[in-house]
Formats: structure tokens, sequence, C-alpha cells
């Protein structure tokens, strides 16, 4: 998201500074800058959601218990479900904040006009804030294998008796 902005940031700042095709300075410019600085920040997101869609899923079918593998691939994409959802509430709330009052649309339809970069940098904050809580929560989860879980055991392999050992 930091790229992203600092890309946008850019080439807001180029379509203002440098019209092109004749059209007159400030009003429905577009930017001679190139589209291939885009890129930079598609190669980056898309290298991370990469590796973390690895880890995500290896850490499900590591962790979920035998007979709910075909769960955690369904939780998986359950959570970018439900991820989509939470963003278009966030684009709406950003959208409908920005719009009052004397404020600029951050999500203008002339991106000239707008603040995609402060956009940018709101979704930046929240993955920081994001990245806070996996860090304490990662720290205090207890991984299988390491000894402190009970042992899964099929329903039809567990004794019906119990015998005291004396």
């Amino acid at each position: 998201m930091f790229v992203a902005a600092v890309v946008e940031t850019k080439r807001r700042n180029v379509a203002h500074l440098k019209p092109t095709l004749g059209i007159e300075k400030g009003k429905d410019v577009i930017s001679p800058m190139s589209g291939y600085w885009l890129v930079i920040q598609m190669v980056v997101t898309g290298i991370s959601e990469g590796f973390a869609v690895i880890g995500i899923v290896e850490f499900f079918y590591e962790q979920f218990p035998k007979n709910m593998k075909s769960f955690a691939g369904s939780f998986f994409y359950c959570g970018f479900a439900m991820s989509s959802y939470l963003s278009s509430i966030l684009i709406s709330i950003v959208h409908r904040t920005t719009n009052e009052g004397l404020a600029r649309n951050w999500l203008a339809q002339d991106l000239n006009k707008g603040k995609l970069d402060y956009f940018y940098y709101l979704c930046m904050g929240l993955e920081v804030l994001n990245l806070i809580y996996y860090l304490m929560v990662a720290k205090w989860y207890k991984y299988k294998g390491s000894g402190d879980e009970t042992i899964d055991v099929p329903l039809e392999d567990m004794p019906t008796t119990y015998k005291h050992v004396v």
C-alpha cells in the first residue's frame, strides 16, 4: 500500500504539472506518466499474496484436525469473501465521510481531483494494526504437535469402557 500511495502521489503531481493532449492545465488532465509504474505495486502485491496464500493453506492443513481438512479449504475462501465485504464497507465509509463538508472526496470519479493516495495510506495503517494484532495472537498460539493439545481420536476408535489400572 505504501508503494501504491507513493506512485499515486507522483502520478497526480505529474498530471497537474504536465498536462497532455492539449487539455487545459488543471482540468480533466490525462497524466503523461507511463502505466508501467503500476507494475511495481502489482509485483509487490503479487509476491506478498503468493507467500501469504501458501502460508495460510499450509497452516490450515497442518493445524486443523484430519477430519476437518475440507473445512480448512472452505474456511480459506470464506476469509476471502469476508475481506471483500469488509473492503466494500471501508470504501463506502471513506466515500461517505470524505464527501461531506469542505473535505475533498478521496475516491472521486476524477482521479486527479481525488486523494486516492490518502486511501492507500489508510489501508496501510489498517494493515499495520492487523500486523500488530497478528503478532500478539501468534505469540500465544500453541501449535499442534507442541505437546499442549489433546490427542485427536476418531469417534469409532474411542473405547466404550474404561478399565481401572491398579
